[in-house]
């Protein structure tokens, strides 16, 4: 458990460090950050031959294999509604503004990182603890856009690339954060890299509107040009400012931008033409990292997006969602995509066929070991997508690439249906997590941590036939999530502080067969490893941040305070490659979890 230290002694240690970190995180002035040489060491990613498995090359060395064990991470604190600063930018800071450095510490520190320097010997932060190698964040940002958002003042923004961070600037232009340039994430990814030492590499994600950003879903020729390059500059700058960190696997390129509603995006042309050339703008000032994009799961009876033939507008001026299409055909290739649907050797285009980013990655949740995986690698992976005609002209795909599941996971509040009630629980895990009140620790969250340790067992397992390592088709992937995602409840709407969405959707995401005894119940804000409660220094209802008129932001009452669960056990076992659950712990103060105390910054 962690909690707000309370003593003179715990609280000088943290004293010490904070000053430790500022003195390590800047050797100049208290404006500057420094940076890590990019000599110091290299990380370069690329993917093997085999299409299928990624690969990591340290400091120049030979290529090994590398599969995720990760977690998605959006560490987002109680009561910071959606469109509040930063705008899920949690990465930035300062010496002289370490507004989140609490939160990372919390998560990310490194036994081994400046223990001499700041004089203080933390032990490892609650990621690392869990076991895994990566995180996925949502979004990073040079200049956070507010809502909404002015993207038509993109070509007069500063877009350059230096070390310096800004605070505190008084020229904002309208529809953006007070504070603009969010330009200092480099001690965020320091504590990532951790000299080398188990370093937890990061995916920066780049934000991308789907209902503003692709012609089939914005009806509006000038938001849609101001909305792209937007983005394309964005991008284009995360990849000069962080692509040289070794800290960095690369980028993912929007999250679940294919909309499967009538305004729909992902069976235009454009819109796969759009992603790839953000991710060719990444490759450009990042060559050495990755690109990728997460993809929504489409609903079990709907055409997989995958298998979709593509389209364009039949009139390039007239744009917008519902006008008219035509169908786009490639060579047998699947190269020279065009209208030309009527010379011979030529066939319907796919996904597939366009796609040119160097991962696919996926939102997937339902168990991996089902019919729809199976198909999957038959489709995509193996190439027998249909051509349009008929079963059995199936063309090889032209282009396969390593595939990642973005996210997958289950709801801590994980419930069954009606007359069919929870099996006995293990005690190893429920002990592990005690019950609190008003939360989902004991019997639920057990059956929670039954289909984590399951569906990690189908990615991890020794025996596992889908993992690159046994010769499948995942190089791993990423839990949804690290914590719970309180901060979706309204702002300034107290009758939500003390609830969770409680979407019942048992058409999208059945969670298992039906009688296996596995929920319907989609409780979007309990999926996380770590339940989720405010410090002793602040109430739920209480405001995120503490803005002095013309001082330092900082943290009321310091980081949120989070525990495990019973899937952290279980995915933990799985990241260490522990096939026996882990041992009973009655007592919390015995936990294996180490503690982290860290007050917030006055």
């Amino acid at each position: 458990m962690i909690q707000l230290s309370t003593t003179y002694t715990n609280y000088a240690r943290v004293f010490a460090f904070v000053i430790g970190i500022a003195i390590a995180f800047s050797a100049s002035d208290a404006f500057s950050t420094t940076l890590l040489p990019p000599e110091s060491s290299t990380t370069s990613w690329s993917v093997a031959k085999d299409h299928k498995t990624i690969l990591l090359s340290l400091n120049g060395t030979a290529p090994i294999p590398f599969v995720i064990k990760g977690v998605d991470y959006s560490p987002r604190p109680i009561n910071d509604a959606p469109l509040t600063i930063p705008g899920s930018d949690y990465f930035w800071g300062d010496p002289a503004h370490l507004t989140y450095g609490p939160i990372w510490i919390r998560d990310l520190w490194g036994a081994t990182y400046n223990d001499n320097f700041a004089r203080v010997n933390f032990p490892d932060g609650l990621v690392r603890q869990l076991g895994a190698n990566s995180i996925r964040t949502y979004a990073w940002w040079k200049w956070v856009p507010m809502s909404p958002a002015d993207y038509s003042k993109w070509n007069t923004l500063d877009w350059s690339v230096s070390p310096r961070v800004r605070f505190g600037a008084t020229a904002a232009p309208a529809g953006f954060a007070r504070w603009p340039a969010h330009d200092g994430g480099d001690q965020f990814l320091n504590l990532c890299w951790n000299h080398g030492v188990n370093p937890i590499y990061v995916v920066i994600g780049i934000a991308v509107d789907p209902w503003l950003a692709f012609p089939g879903a914005n009806p509006d020729p000038a938001s849609l040009r101001d909305e792209q390059m937007f983005i394309e500059r964005t991008t284009k700058w995360l990849a000069q400012r962080y692509g040289y960190h070794p800290a960095v696997i690369g980028f993912a390129i929007g999250n679940e931008t294919n909309l499967q509603s009538a305004r729909g995006t992902d069976r235009y042309i454009d819109y796969w033409q759009y992603l790839n050339h953000l991710g060719a703008v990444a490759k450009r000032y990042a060559p050495d990292k990755l690109t990728m994009t997460a993809f929504a799961d489409y609903p079990t009876g709907e055409t997989p997006m995958l298998l979709k033939p593509l389209v364009a507008f039949k009139n390039g001026d007239d744009a917008h969602p519902d006008a008219p299409t035509i169908p786009i055909c490639v060579d047998q290739s699947g190269e020279n995509p065009g209208a030309d649907c009527w010379s011979a050797h030529r066939r319907r285009a796919y996904p597939a066929d366009i796609y040119s980013l160097d991962l696919w990655g996926f939102n997937a949740y339902r168990r991996p070991e089902t019919e729809e995986v199976a198909n999957f690698k038959r489709w995509i992976v193996d190439g027998h997508y249909t051509n349009g005609s008929e079963i059995g002209t199936e063309l090889p795909n032209p282009a396969p690439r390593p595939i990642i599941l973005t996210e997958w996971g289950a709801p801590a509040s994980i419930r069954t249906r009606d007359g069919q009630p929870p099996p006995p629980p293990n005690p190893q895990w429920v002990s592990a997590s005690p019950a609190v009140a008003d939360e989902f620790h004991g019997a639920s969250g057990y059956r929670a941590a039954r289909l984590i340790q399951q569906i990690a067992s189908d990615i991890y397992g020794p025996h596992s036939t889908l993992s690159t390592t046994g010769g499948g088709i995942l190089s791993g992937g990423y839990v949804f999530e690290f914590q719970d995602e309180w901060w979706k409840e309204a702002q300034h709407q107290p009758e939500t502080w003390s609830s969770h969405d409680t979407t019942v959707l048992t058409s999208m995401f059945p969670f298992g067969e039906p009688g296996a005894g596995f929920s319907s119940y989609w409780d979007e804000e309990w999926f996380g490893l770590m339940s989720v409660s405010t410090s002793a220094g602040r109430r739920p209802d209480s405001p995120v941040l503490l803005i002095a008129e013309h001082g330092a932001r900082s943290l009321n009452g310091g980081a949120d305070v989070l525990r495990p669960r019973a899937g952290f056990y279980a995915l933990q076992a799985a990241f260490r490659g522990e096939t026996l659950s882990p041992e009973p712990i009655v007592n919390p103060n015995t936990t294996n979890l180490i503690p982290i105390s860290f007050p917030s910054r006055k």
